[in-house]
């Protein structure tokens, strides 16, 4: 955060004013602080005075320009601290959890304001402080009432056997979450099973094989039959099938790397409408915000699903974007969402990157639909359309799940590609 090295510091030879606090304590401070920055930086790193809780005064007058540079002849500073209100993030996170990403250290530490933070939107724990997110007994209270909490906690948190065995009762498909170990353990993947059938396909592939492992997971969820008995087709087919399952998922990556579209060049096909604009979101956020002149496809759409499987009649369809698409089979088809990642472990993966996919396998399955090649994906999504001031209807300020987005939001956070 600061670029002072405060490592070659001898503060016994070089100490040449103080800080004094409240309580009487004393801070010597070196001449080489020459800024009331550096002074902050300086508390901190060596005192863990976190900045953010720091005013300091000279003379009875608060120093509130960080760039000001310090009177020569100083002798002494008197610190103030003024903690962050948890009372007033409380209220905050309640009105908008991703209010988390603007708080202060004090306050990302801080249990209960991270908590109801979380209980309003699970992803807002991405904010939180990481010594919260190390924290197995903390991990156990929120994974109790919100299984999927269980993504946003440390690796070593994730291999506590308690912890995931909580969160799996809770949510059967957080299995994959967990630690390598506890996907091999029986007891564990049995609660996962209870939950949700489909947690099986996180589970150890050797526990599968286990015919007592097998009737017990059976006995706790019918469904479970239907999965398993998928494991006694033949070697050759299973083969087959997993070569074919290769061969889509292969396609999909090139797909989602190659289906990219900048929004200057989407906007350039705006301003000629030629493309057609869908937007992959649901019907709320769409009505709340979009590109205008785009139409809602949600890649939750049933309809979607049955283009990608050859079972929707494009001739009797009354979906207004495959009557499009059908009618200007050589029109680019961009799809967005709000913006987004790949990266299952955080649990967020763009909903155009999903949409994209399965309309390039539509368009390779019925040739009615156009070249795979004309559907694309729009980068940064519709909010970063919004930050380039392009035309929308609605609202303008950046979202996400319907909620207004701070700045660099959960993406930005985390690190993630801005372009997927």
């Amino acid at each position: 955060m600061f670029d002072f090295d405060f490592e070659g510091l001898d503060l016994d030879t070089c100490a040449d004013f103080q800080v004094i606090g409240l309580d009487g304590t004393q801070y010597p401070i070196s001449r080489q602080t020459s800024t009331v920055r550096d002074v902050m930086a300086f508390l901190e790193a060596k005192y863990g005075i976190p900045s953010d809780e720091q005013r300091l005064c000279h003379e009875g007058r608060e120093l509130s320009d960080p760039s000001a540079v310090l009177p020569e002849d100083l002798l002494e500073l008197h610190l103030l601290r003024s903690k962050a209100d948890e009372e007033e993030w409380l209220s905050r996170v309640a009105e908008n959890p991703f209010a988390l990403s603007d708080a202060p250290a004090s306050i990302k530490c801080n249990k209960a304001v991270v908590r109801a933070a979380a209980v309003r939107e699970t992803s807002a724990l991405a904010y939180a402080a990481d010594t919260l997110r190390q924290d197995r007994h903390f991990a156990l209270d929120l994974v109790s009432a919100d299984g999927g909490a269980l993504r946003y906690f440390a690796e070593e948190v994730r291999a506590e056997r308690d912890v995931v065995l909580m969160a799996v009762r809770a949510a059967g498909s957080v299995l994959r979450c967990a630690a390598a170990s506890l996907r091999a353990d029986s007891e564990v993947v049995l609660a996962a099973v209870c939950q949700d059938a489909k947690a099986l396909i996180h589970a150890d592939p050797q526990l599968l094989v286990d015919d007592d492992f097998a009737r017990q997971a059976m006995d706790c969820n019918r469904l479970v039959g239907d999965y398993l008995a998928s494991l006694t087709t033949d070697k050759e087919d299973r083969e087959q099938q997993s070569r074919q399952e290769e061969d889509v998922n292969r396609q999909d990556e090139i797909d989602v790397q190659n289906a990219g579209i900048v929004a200057e060049v989407a906007f350039a096909h705006f301003q000629q409408s030629s493309a057609i604009f869908l937007d992959a979101r649901s019907a709320d956020e769409f009505d709340k915000s979009h590109i205008a002149g785009s139409m809602l496809f949600s890649e939750r759409s049933p309809v979607l699903q049955r283009l990608a499987e050859q079972r929707e009649d494009l001739e009797l369809s009354t979906n207004p974007a495959v009557k499009q698409m059908v009618s200007f089979p050589s029109k680019p088809v961009i799809l967005y969402s709000d913006s987004g990642s790949d990266d299952l472990a955080v649990g967020y993966i763009s909903r155009c990157v999903r949409g994209t996919r399965f309309l390039r396998r539509a368009c390779r399955a019925q040739p009615s639909l156009g070249n795979e090649n004309r559907v694309f994906r729009l980068i940064g999504g519709l909010n970063q359309w919004k930050r380039m001031g392009l035309p929308v209807n609605g609202e303008h300020r950046p979202l996400i799940n319907g909620n207004v987005l701070l700045e660099a939001g959960i993406h930005g956070y985390l690190d993630l590609d801005d372009d997927i």
